[in-house]
């Protein structure tokens, strides 16, 4: 056999079995969680709060998923528009290609910083130097900083992609740039912006070490409140687990934790399909 097909044929068969295997290790992820966590998984644990002694051997994670969304809430006030004005800025309006491309530079430096350095900047800054207290508030801004990078660096690229034949033609016909802006490119760049605002968004609510020091506790009741801890999914998984609370609610709360993200994936992309169809 030649030796650029042998040569062909392991590069063929090397392929599929890293493709396979990244393949793999998440369904097994996913199959153990479904097999240790399926028996705990019912309407009550979705209903109800954390029981028992020690606190989450029984009982639910209903506070955990509210003060995830809150958070996430929060996070996203801050971020979402942040990014979109920048990006809206850095692609529309920004003259100088230096400073553009250390902006961009620190986007993707920013985007990479491990979330536990977020969460320590946000004790020291927010609820130290602040005294926002370990709260809602906190934790929301932290993980608003957290996204915005990524939210900055997804809607730069949409807008980017948007062919500049559209501008100049809006242009020729006399309107200004800022009204261009708005109802041309930002309206052919909408799907990729709000599938990057997804993306962030889930990425922040599977994070514990960001809202570790800013704005969890073990437990609350009633509505979240801007000034008070709240529970998180992440960080009730990491006390369940870290404690050894309960293993069985730990894999539970896991399962829960990776069905949102996925779904949340999962919505972004079908998301993005139906806003460019449309």
């Amino acid at each position: 056999m030649p030796r650029h097909r042998v040569a062909d044929q392991l590069f063929t068969v090397s392929a599929w079995v890293i493709g396979l295997t990244g393949a793999a290790l998440p369904a097994a992820i996913i199959a153990m969680l479904v097999v240790k966590g399926w028996g705990v998984i019912s309407i009550a644990f979705l209903t109800t709060g954390p029981a028992g002694l020690p606190l989450g051997s029984s009982g639910g994670i209903l506070p955990a998923m509210v003060g995830s969304l809150a958070l996430l809430a929060v996070g996203s006030l801050v971020a979402v528009p942040l990014g979109i004005a920048g990006a809206v800025y850095l692609v529309e309006f920004g003259r100088n290609p230096r400073l553009l491309a250390v902006v961009r530079f620190l986007a993707e430096c920013f985007a990479g910083i491990p979330a536990i350095l977020w969460g320590l900047f946000g004790y020291s800054f927010l609820v130290v130097l602040l005294a926002l207290k370990v709260s809602l508030l906190a934790g929301g801004l932290t993980l608003g900083l957290m996204m915005f990078p990524i939210v900055l660096i997804g809607a730069d690229e949409a807008l980017r992609a948007v062919h500049w034949q559209y501008r100049e033609a809006a242009l020729a016909l006399g309107v200004t740039r800022s009204y261009v802006t708005r109802r041309v490119t930002l309206a052919k760049a909408w799907p990729g912006i709000v599938s990057a605002s997804v993306l962030a968004a889930g990425h922040a609510f599977g994070s514990a070490a960001p809202v570790l020091y800013t704005a969890s506790t073990v437990f609350t009741r009633g509505t979240p409140t801007l000034d008070a801890p709240v529970m998180t999914l992440a960080t009730h998984l990491y006390y369940l687990s870290g404690e050894g609370v309960s293993f069985d609610h730990a894999f539970g709360t896991a399962l829960v934790l990776v069905v949102v993200l996925l779904a949340v994936n999962i919505g972004a992309m079908l998301l993005k399909r139906l806003l460019r169809a449309a």
